[in-house]
């Protein structure tokens, strides 16, 4: 595959990545503190702890995009519609890895904010700079493990607009 060719396959998820990062950070800006970190309804996170998961998971992820590693010998986008399907499929409960949940406490908002302009910045900077059809270098056992660099931009987008789903859902019961 040719450079320009993989620039055709990546233009679009990086659109929709840089829209579902920003739209993170307007939702929880449009809360004041005070909702954004009130429960919903019993057994939910908080808006500001669904943001705080988003970081958790987007944190570093820059620097496992610009981790040199092996080229696939498969489409490098094989497994995106997958994903897509999972994570946009309101309908089905997920359960978060214990390395990305949230803590249970009060959060302070703008440091949040900020935290996640940062995490996007970096975020596209690195995927619009590495050559993405690699296999993404992750530890044994990770649930991503096997998928290539542009399959986990898809992962992040489709993560990041399921919680966006998520928080927009809170809203009118925390305003």
């Amino acid at each position: 595959m040719t450079q320009h060719e993989t620039n055709i396959m990546t233009g679009p998820i990086i659109n929709q990545l840089e829209a579902a990062l920003d739209e993170t950070v307007q939702l929880l800006s449009s809360l004041t503190s005070e909702e954004a970190n009130k429960v919903p309804f019993e057994g939910s996170w908080t808006a500001a702890q669904v943001a705080q998961h988003l970081f958790l998971s987007e944190d570093g992820m820059d620097q496992l995009l610009q981790t040199p590693a092996e080229v696939v010998d498969r489409q490098p986008d094989a497994n995106a519609a997958e994903l897509k399907k999972m994570f946009l499929n309101f309908e089905i409960k997920m359960k978060s890895p214990d390395f990305i949940v949230p803590e249970d406490k009060e959060f302070n908002k703008e440091e949040l904010e900020h935290s996640l302009q940062e995490v996007k910045s970096k975020m596209l900077d690195a995927a619009n700079t590495t050559d993405l059809s690699q296999e993404a270098p992750l530890p044994p056992g990770h649930p991503l493990q096997g998928n290539t660099k542009l399959e986990i931009v898809h992962f992040v987008t489709y993560h990041t607009m399921r919680h966006n789903q998520q928080i927009k859902n809170m809203m009118p019961m925390v305003k």
